[in-house]
């Protein structure tokens, strides 16, 4: 009896061991798991940066280079350029080369800026666009403050050239229900970024006036490397700062270098593998880029225009 006694507490002892040994096993396949599914998120990340495209996936144009809004370290610098719109003539130009060079092949437009309502001439780049990509997705990217403005032209234009009005949503008093009922009658699309669900944040950009970032790093590093790819002037960048830098070398003075090495032109290439093969590799801005450390602020809060807002250390609050 002792030795059943013995051999049944054995068991019991046993047991709670392998329960216990089956949830650590658990616990430990499924952190493995998941660093698993982090790791291969993170190669897909940088593998995506340093792979050309198939074809050019998304095209971010300026209609505007100023806006109406004020926001903290944009990184279009839209808040701080002058005045300034996409001459309509050049842009015709630039969309017959550019459907020359792509076959018709580009996924996404753009039209953006700065705010984009703010071109007078705003819905006659809808038809010049899709007269040369009949294919491709047209975005106009807004802030919708001026939609409830625009003329009937305006709406005629979106709808037969099959626009999608793509706002972001900001902190601000616009009455969106009236917007949707405004676009619905013009059987023009509204799609909000993240689908409306999230306000617009501050992010914090920082850029090293030395240029002593490792441009490779930097560039794999980026969000908006090979995938927020600018058209400007008849030329390919493959992000958003050296495209639009000017402004804040005219508004602090020359600080950012551009080389002839960050863009490429259109009108220079032999053939689309040419653009898409530039674009997957780093450019010698990405020296300048401190993307480590670039991370969102908050909310979303108006720039007060100080050029600390790019900078280390000190930052506007």
């Amino acid at each position: 009896m002792r030795n059943f006694k013995k051999w049944w507490l054995s068991l019991v002892k046993n047991s709670k061991h392998h329960q216990r040994f089956d949830t650590e096993l658990s616990q430990t396949k499924t952190e493995l798991s998941q660093t698993k599914t982090t790791v291969r998120k993170t190669l897909d990340f940088h593998l995506r940066k340093i792979t050309p495209m198939a074809f050019l996936e998304l095209l971010e144009i300026h209609l505007a280079e100023s806006c109406n809004l004020n926001c903290f370290g944009c990184n279009h610098f839209s808040q701080i350029a002058e005045e300034s719109y996409t001459n309509l003539e050049e842009f015709e130009k630039d969309m017959i080369q550019l459907a020359k060079v792509t076959k018709g092949e580009v996924g996404v437009f753009r039209l953006m800026g700065g705010e984009p309502l703010l071109n007078p001439q705003c819905s006659n780049f809808f038809e010049v666009t899709r007269k040369y990509f009949p294919k491709s997705e047209i975005w106009l990217v807004s802030n919708g403050l001026l939609l409830e403005k625009q003329d009937e032209l305006f709406w005629k234009r979106a709808r037969e050239n099959k626009v999608q009005i793509r706002p972001t949503k900001y902190p601000l008093k616009i009455d969106w229900d009236k917007i949707k009922a405004l676009c619905d009658a013009n059987e023009v699309p509204l799609i909000f970024f993240n689908e409306g669900e999230v306000e617009k944040t501050s992010w914090k950009f920082t850029l090293d006036p030395e240029g002593k970032c490792d441009n490779y790093h930097s560039f794999t590093n980026c969000s908006m490397a090979n995938h927020c790819v600018q058209f400007k002037k008849g030329r390919l960048y493959t992000c958003t700062f050296p495209a639009h830098i000017e402004h804040y070398n005219k508004k602090y003075g020359h600080t950012f270098e551009l080389s002839p090495f960050d863009s490429i032109s259109i009108y220079e290439v032999e053939d689309y593998q040419d653009l898409l093969y530039f674009l997957a590799k780093p450019i010698p801005f990405c020296r300048y880029c401190k993307v480590s450390q670039w991370a969102p602020v908050g909310k979303w809060r108006p720039s007060k225009k100080d050029k600390f807002e790019y900078l280390e250390g000190k930052d506007s609050e």
